[in-house]
């Protein structure tokens, strides 16, 4: 009889799975960038500006200005080591890095766990890959962290299960989830419920402590600056989300058809429905059903109230805790066909999602560098005055000058603006703080556009796919005495331009 791998086998193996898949999309990253390293999305530049400013006592992207730009309540405290110096450009990587050790590490955990022989040493090693989380670690974000966060809840209630006590593997899990991302609390809230059901009722208050005690302790920090009580991104997304006619259940059940509309979404759906039925073909065990329950329901709260994509990262923690779940379940069935059946998941997943991936890995480092990062020269090295942005990030990391967020993730004013949407409210905002400079996306700001702005001319990118908010930037003067200086500025600036990058002044645009 063949002997069963041990658990450092499996978990080895997912770890060096995962640890090549991420080395392979930064390769292809490095290959085909303009030069030197970059994270494949702006947004990490907002979370690094944030953190800034933490390391200066402040908490905002611009000096003196409170401001919630990032998501994450716990991330940019993680960033804010080095800041002002070269070096804390790489600490999104090395968070992410010991993120997708650690989701690497418990997935081949629950592979091992689940008794698949020497065929859960070859999962193991493709279960990073096929659920996606190199490309999430790649994105730079704190979503992989948050991922690892759940997978620890969801590998702490098994352990609950097996031994009867809370490890503390559980509550590190609910105490950090939320932490990472608000979206946390739904998971960490239904292991706490788990527990009450268990009859562990001081366990099961103590987990629920950890999880919503410092997420109100960050609202009652937010309230304390004169901020809103939610980070400026949570509630741009859930005023969108709430715009949408009808009354609350309508606006959800329409949130939940949106994202079953997309392939992703319809995988986590059916992970949760396998759960489920997995958690009751094991047999009349209560402690199961309710394991695959707590997982399942959450799963179904990212559905309906969550996002899908956005380099494929917001929904990965669901991913994650939906296939863990599934596969310790599977543990308790017998049959040679429960690795089949795995391998089968992988290989769905890995459909779904690796056209987005194919093309993230090889463009994306490169738009960024050729969109955002020349934005950023020419704010720092050509013209360093305050300047107005609907795309926060780069253009605000380790900028000197006021940087005003039109968008409304740094700037709580802009933000109702924009919802309101009347005509020329972007104008009205860059002339009250007196901003002699714009960069935006015509199309994200359309008719709140000032009538005053002069056009300069615009920013175009000729790569052949990735993911941005736009391929063309459009640059404004809001006072006429500037345009010559900006022109002249300008010129210099564009000669410097990668390949697949072009300025063109407003003439020329035809």
């Amino acid at each position: 009889m063949t002997q069963a791998p041990e658990r450092w086998h499996v978990m080895g193996a997912a770890i060096l799975g995962g640890v090549l898949a991420f080395v392979g999309l930064q390769a292809i990253a490095l290959s085909n960038g303009i030069g030197g390293f970059d994270y494949p999305l702006d947004d990490v530049y907002i979370h690094l500006a944030m953190a800034e400013q933490i390391g200066r006592g402040h908490y905002g992207v611009n000096a003196g200005e409170y401001a919630s730009a990032a998501s994450s309540p716990l991330y940019p405290v993680l960033l804010a080591p080095f800041a002002g110096s070269d070096l804390q450009r790489y600490l999104p990587l090395v968070w992410n890095s010991l993120a997708l050790l650690a989701v690497s590490a418990m997935l081949g955990w629950a592979i091992w766990r689940a008794g698949f022989g020497l065929a859960g040493v070859v999962l193991g090693f493709v279960a990073p890959f096929a659920l996606n989380t190199a490309i999430v670690a790649y994105a730079g974000m704190e979503n992989l962290a948050h991922g690892a966060a759940s997978l620890a809840i969801v590998l702490g209630l098994w352990r609950f299960i097996e031994t009867g006590r809370v490890l503390v593997l559980l509550a590190a899990g609910v105490l950090l989830a939320p932490l990472f991302r608000l979206e946390g609390l739904a998971l960490a809230l239904a292991a706490s419920g788990y527990l009450a059901l268990a009859g562990q009722g001081r366990a099961a208050l103590g987990l629920a402590a950890l999880a919503v005690l410092p997420v109100a302790g960050f609202v009652g920090f937010l309230l304390s600056l004169g901020l809103d009580p939610l980070p400026s991104s949570v509630l741009a997304k859930l005023t969108e989300q709430n715009s949408a006619e009808g009354a609350i259940i309508l606006r959800i059940l329409q949130k939940l058809q949106h994202n079953l509309h997309q392939g992703p979404g319809l995988l986590i759906a059916g992970g949760a429905l396998i759960t489920l039925v997995l958690a009751r073909l094991g047999g009349a065990d209560l402690r199961y059903q309710r394991f695959g329950m707590a997982v399942a329901l959450a799963g179904l709260a990212h559905l309906m109230l969550g996002s899908i994509g956005f380099l494929d990262r917001y929904e990965n923690y669901a991913l994650l805790i939906v296939a863990a779940a599934a596969i310790l379940l599977l543990g308790r069935l017998r049959g040679r066909g429960r690795a089949l059946l795995v391998a089968f998941g992988f290989g769905a997943v890995i459909f779904t999602y690796l056209p987005s991936t194919q093309v993230y890995a090889q463009w994306n480092v490169r738009a960024i560098q050729s969109q955002q990062g020349q934005m950023s020269r020419f704010l720092k090295d050509f013209a360093p005055v305050p300047v107005a942005v609907n795309d926060l990030g780069y253009v605000s990391w380790r900028h000197s000058d006021h940087v005003l967020d039109l968008w409304g993730l740094a700037s709580g004013e802009a933000r109702r603006a924009r919802f309101e949407g009347a005509p020329g409210w972007a104008g009205e905002i860059v002339r009250d703080q007196n901003v002699p400079l714009v960069l935006i996306y015509d199309h994200w700001i359309a008719e709140g556009r000032g009538a005053d702005w002069i056009r300069l001319g615009s920013l175009q990118l000729d790569i052949p796919s990735a993911f941005l908010g736009g391929r063309t930037v459009a640059f404004y003067a809001t006072q006429a005495e500037d345009v010559a200086g900006f022109r002249a500025a300008l010129e210099t600036w564009r000669a410097g331009l990668p390949e697949g990058s072009r300025f063109l002044f407003a003439e020329a645009e035809g």
